[in-house]
């Protein structure tokens, strides 16, 4: 997914690939893989970070107004002067990560991955699994058995729909993660709760030891996509580090 082509279909609307999954038409071209990822970024900054950097105006909710997101990247990124409001929308729609969602007022926001104050309460609390999973390392087991889970970098707890989702996850950050349940069920019985942000992404805002556990262990083989993702996140972040030591 991540290499393929942003298309339009004439009858069928935005898709990714060479031909509309529907009814086999090659349709128009909207973006290649890299300005997808290029684009992608800025968005991930803009709604989920930084949306001051951008001057776009953000609601409680998170929700943007799409038609000023488009002069805000033609101003930052010259090479991006082409995009157009159905660019963002195309996008956003064809994300098979759902990290994205638009409405029916043309904007958009953010799913997950906040790191600014945002008021996501209104995501869907339906059809949760009755377990998930969170991703920590061994060393903060304990710690996390005795207090809990609570946000860290972001504004909610993030939660998986899978061992190997959670688990891979973790690689971008530790080598060798570990995976605890999440008693959903419970939680929820308690007056908890459980936002769906995606098919494979949950949040809430804490949650207490007595709903955890440690998970069976399951082998996870990594396909080289994600093999490749993980030393480049990594790389960057020695990077980071090193220009970090070098200006201190």
């Amino acid at each position: 997914m991540e290499d393929q082509d942003l298309r339009s279909c004439r009858e069928h609307g935005p898709f990714r690939g060479e031909i509309c999954p529907v009814c086999g038409d090659e349709g128009r071209g909207l973006m290649h893989p890299d300005e997808i990822e290029g684009v992608s970024r800025i968005l991930a900054g803009m709604l989920r970070h930084f949306p001051e950097n951008y001057g776009v105006r953000m609601d409680p909710h998170g929700w943007v107004r799409i038609y000023t997101i488009v002069p805000a990247i033609r101003t930052q990124r010259r090479r991006y002067g082409w995009i157009t409001p159905y660019h963002i929308i195309a996008l956003a729609k064809t994300d098979h990560r759902q990290r994205y969602e638009v409405n029916e007022r043309d904007e958009i926001r953010a799913t997950y991955g906040h790191t600014i104050p945002v008021d996501l309460s209104d995501l869907p609390v339906e059809n949760i699994p009755e377990i998930v999973y969170y991703q920590t390392t061994p060393e903060e087991y304990e710690f996390i058995m005795e207090t809990g889970i609570s946000p860290s970098d972001k504004t909610y707890v993030h939660l998986s729909s899978t061992y190997r989702k959670a688990y891979v996850s973790g690689l971008f950050h530790v080598d060798n993660p570990l995976i605890l349940d999440v008693d959903t069920e419970k939680y929820i019985e308690s007056g908890g709760k459980i936002y769906r942000a995606s098919h494979e992404v949950y949040l809430c805002k804490e949650i207490s030891p007595e709903f955890l556990k440690k998970s069976e262990v399951e082998e996870v083989e990594l396909t080289e996509d994600e093999q490749e993702d993980i030393k480049r996140v990594k790389m960057k972040r020695e990077v980071r580090a090193r220009d970090q030591q070098d200006l201190a």
